[in-house]
């Protein structure tokens, strides 16, 4: 009788065949996300003629359902499986989209946000969990950087796409004539391919039969089922870290404001810098410890900010798409890598839904705070803020983050 492969043997490549594919379902799944983060402020503002703390208010929204859901997201993940919870989400996303795109309404925009945000939660949860079950176990660290450039990839062509559908180019947004309807339906689509993608996802039932410890359903309903508390640390240094990212949000909106020509190549910049950091450094992350990499990155982090605040040139705005850039590749990564690496192989979609609940509570209190910073104050007052509230968060997190091992000698525990 052939004696069962392990993990390690089952899944000897980063690069292997369920990894991929799950890569770009979260390409797909972020794009939407993209998009909509892009059309929706300029539609709000310049096509409803509301405030940016409406638009603000617009993600939040969307927040409030994805963190309502987090809490159920990593249990429905791990009770019913994970291909179940990816079709469901990216299905979610894309009736949200393809809906939004025909709204002119604020109230109705606003409940499809929460829509929106459900799906959301259902998906990146789920996304996060399986990229962790499909790495090769010494390469977890790596392969969650690789993951993690997702969102910056999708980041940097999402606003380009959306701004030439909407007849925008790389131009200054003035509101007239733009075509709001045709990127949502765009999204929609790429919604409905993420489904088809998730649904063709089968590893499941060979890595639970060869590593059944990996696959325990939760049989009640505890709340320990919803909440992974040896995720809760990751999860906390990412809901300060994702604060300041509130003020990033208003990134477009500030360079259309200000008539700056490089929008489109923010975003671009932006990317190609994190993707070529973490390729060529990712590696070398793994084996520092999370305090020296946060530290390095929430620097970056603040000179960023700091020059933004100060100088609002395009010179600073294209520096600080390479210093954010460089940010990004490192300490989203550490912090995902941590939380999936610090509870047993069993509770990864719990692990995952608490890191996210980090993530998500961060942004929504952060997209809120700087809207409202922006219309009661300026633009550069929201930056220098946000520089000197991650200075203050960098010195606490160089302590807090004193014991952490490096990823590369963190194990999964046992239960």
């Amino acid at each position: 009788m052939e004696t069962p492969k392990k993990t390690e043997e089952l899944f000897t490549s980063i690069w292997n065949s369920s990894f991929v594919r799950i890569l770009i379902y979260a390409l797909l799944c972020q794009f939407t996300m993209s998009i909509t983060n892009t059309v929706l402020p300029l539609y709000v503002i310049n096509g409803l003629g509301r405030s940016t703390a409406d638009s603000g208010l617009l993600g939040t929204m969307f927040t409030i359902g994805s963190v309502c859901c987090r809490f159920f997201a990593g249990y429905i993940s791990d009770r019913f499986g994970r291909r179940v919870t990816l079709v469901l989400g990216a299905g979610i996303i894309s009736i949200s989209l393809f809906v939004m795109g025909f709204q002119s309404t604020f109230i109705m925009l606003l409940v499809f946000k929460v829509i929106q945000g459900i799906g959301n939660a259902l998906n990146s949860t789920t996304s996060n969990a399986v990229a962790a079950e499909v790495l090769p176990r010494d390469k977890v660290g790596q392969g969650i950087g690789y993951y993690s450039l997702h969102s910056m990839v999708t980041n940097a062509i999402g606003p380009s796409l959306c701004l030439a559908l909407m007849g925008v180019g790389v131009v200054a947004a003035s509101g007239a004539g733009q075509n709001y309807t045709l990127p949502m339906m765009v999204g929609g689509v790429m919604g409905l391919v993420a489904t088809l993608i998730g649904l063709s996802l089968n590893y499941e039932k060979k890595l639970y039969t060869i590593h059944p410890e990996m696959r325990k359903k939760p049989t009640g309903i505890h709340i320990t089922d919803f909440i992974e508390r040896r995720a809760l640390l990751p999860a906390l240094m990412m809901f300060f870290t994702a604060f300041s990212s509130g003020a990033g949000v208003y990134m477009i909106v500030f360079a259309t404001d200000y008539n700056f020509s490089t929008v489109g190549i923010y975003y671009i910049i932006n990317a190609l810098v994190s993707v070529g950091v973490r390729f060529v450094f990712g590696s070398k992350f793994d084996g520092l410890r999370p305090r020296t990499v946060a530290t390095i990155a929430i620097v970056l982090n603040v000179i960023s900010y700091a020059l933004l605040g100060f100088t609002l040139s395009e010179w600073s705005f294209i520096l600080s798409a390479v210093l954010m850039g460089i940010y990004q590749s490192m300490l989203t990564p550490t912090f995902n890598a941590m939380a999936m690496k610090m509870a047993p192989e069993s509770r990864s979609g719990a692990a995952s839904s608490t890191y996210w609940l980090g993530f998500d509570g961060g942004m929504a209190v952060g997209m809120l705070f700087f809207g409202v910073i922006i219309d009661w104050g300026s633009y550069p007052a929201a930056f220098l803020f946000a520089a000197a509230y991650m200075a203050i968060f960098g010195i606490v997190a160089f302590f807090i983050l004193r014991k952490v091992k490096p990823l590369r000698e963190i194990q999964n525990p046992t239960e």
